[in-house]
């Protein structure tokens, strides 16, 4: 292998690490209101396949979300004591959402976060859903924002093919009928936890909402890849663990950015190789990251929560692992039932 290939091969681990480390620095840095969500979702512009968002891309990506984050707001603020009504039309946003093949994973995943957690912030107060609001809508700008910067200071290389990467060939796209059938099947897996939220009003286990959320989105999740998925989040929550371990000794911002470069790195170049295993160390980092920026960024006892938070994103994996294998199970019992009364000889 060339010197050039090498560097090649180097540049998106090294783009990935240092992308992530800038954003989660600057998040940090400055605390604005839900900023540990900022470097997790703008993980999705940096990971392996993704090219150069171009101008266009990114500023149609900050309407969307803006669209979407101020209509959720009007829509709690004058819909919510209505549940019943509330409930449904969130339903099938979510559904169309999850129907769409129109938009990016990306756009889905902030879109989905933001409806989700603006009903559960408005019941606490509104004012703390109008302050979220502005604060998503600025996150998504400045998400954009860095990783045009990140993608200036490495930028692609001209790789033949590289600009179709990212394009699905004609044959793969999905029929209207299984992308009906998927949305069903997710919404299925989520609603049920977001009644739990709004009727219980769990508003202290917000981690678990976002994090089925983000699961929920992985195009490649099963019933069994659970057991690996399971395996790649406690990696990710125990690194935070640690983490969270040695900034209590050495309490230095500089300490803090420095660690997560390097956990970054180690993440990064497991996620960019050729191993079957390679989309876990993914979930793995965004684990890590959450944990570390709620934990950080909360003025409650941070450090007596580090290990509830990584309780809570289990719950979350487990839960999404196990509502895969009950649907998994009944839609292959079904089949079976179908294939037994097809093949009865018909009796004259």
């Amino acid at each position: 292998m060339s010197i050039n290939q090498k560097s090649d091969g180097l540049r998106p681990v090294v783009r990935y690490a240092v992308g992530s480390t800038l954003l989660m620095a600057l998040a940090m840095g400055i605390g604005w209101d839900m900023a540990f969500l900022t470097p997790v979702l703008a993980l999705g512009f940096l990971a392996p396949g993704t090219t150069m968002p171009k101008f266009r891309e990114g500023m149609t990506f900050i309407g969307i979300i803006a669209a979407t984050t101020i209509s959720g707001f009007v829509f709690t603020r004058y819909l919510l004591d209505y549940m019943f009504l509330f409930i449904l039309l969130l339903g099938l946003a979510l559904l169309s959402i999850f129907y769409t093949n129109r938009l990016s994973a990306k756009a889905k995943v902030f879109m989905l976060i933001s409806l989700l957690l603006l009903p559960m912030l408005g019941m606490e107060s509104m004012a703390l859903a109008f302050v979220f609001t502005k604060t998503f809508i600025l996150g998504a700008a400045i998400t954009v924002i860095l990783v045009w910067v990140v993608y200036a200071l490495f930028p692609d290389k001209s790789v033949p093919g590289a600009d179709k990467a990212g394009q699905v060939p004609p044959g793969a796209v999905p029929s209207t009928e299984a992308r009906f059938r998927y949305a069903l099947e997710t919404l299925i897996i989520v609603f049920p936890v977001v009644l739990a939220f709004f009727f219980f009003q769990w508003s202290g286990g917000l981690i678990i909402l976002i994090f089925i959320v983000l699961l929920s989105m992985q195009p490649s999740f099963n019933y069994k890849a659970g057991k690996a998925m399971i395996i790649g989040n406690l990696l990710g929550g125990l690194f935070a663990i640690v983490a969270f371990e040695l900034l209590v000794m050495v309490p230095q911002y500089l300490f803090f950015i420095l660690m997560v470069l390097a956990t970054a790195i180690f993440f990064s170049s497991r996620l960019f190789s050729s191993s079957p295993k390679a989309p876990l160390f993914g979930m793995g980092f965004s684990t890590f990251l959450l944990i570390m920026g709620q934990s950080i960024s909360g003025t409650d006892d941070a450090g007596g929560k580090v290990w509830m938070r990584v309780i809570m994103i289990m719950i979350a994996v487990i839960y999404v692992v196990s509502a895969f294998g009950i649907l998994e199970a009944y839609k292959t019992r079904k089949k079976l039932k179908l294939r037994k009364r097809l093949a009865k000889p018909s009796t004259a």
